[in-house]
């Protein structure tokens, strides 16, 4: 029988956060965003200190990046402020909940789980379509006034 994704996300929200590991949060966002935007899902990764986790890898983004040349992408979303670091703290828009970086081929959100670990989403543009028209209005303002 199979669970649906707001049944699991029901279930790990009864359950103290110490005890679900990151990699049982990953596999709930990528079901979850997979429902939502389907074939727009390109990527899910966990982001350590020093390493990180594919959970996902659409299959012609496995086929276009060697593991190398997929290690350095990651690395340029390693954060030099961790999110829950204490140099945060105390900020007048309050803590930082994710980074959402927008490229010319996707939209990466990043967020938190804990003070070491992160999860990548990257959905193609037409998944972050509202978003993106979001940003290019504001985009636009700053043109005009430039």
């Amino acid at each position: 029988m199979k669970t649906d994704i707001n049944t699991k996300a029901i279930l790990l929200n009864s359950v103290p956060r110490s005890i679900h590991m990151v990699e049982e949060i990953a596999d709930l966002l990528t079901e979850y965003v997979y429902d939502l935007v389907g074939d727009g899902l390109r990527t899910v990764v966990i982001v350590r200190d020093n390493d990180h986790e594919i959970r996902y890898l659409k299959d012609d983004l496995q086929r276009e990046y060697s593991k190398e040349a997929y290690a350095e992408i990651v690395e340029t979303f390693r954060l030099e402020n961790p999110f829950l670091s204490p140099a945060l703290e105390g900020t007048p828009v309050g803590e930082r909940r994710a980074l959402i970086d927008y490229h010319e081929n996707a939209c990466v959100i990043q967020i938190p789980y804990s003070e070491s670990e992160t999860i990548l989403i990257s959905v193609s543009r037409d998944a972050g379509r509202d978003l993106i028209e979001f940003i290019e209005s504001c985009r636009e303002i700053v043109r005009e006034q430039s």
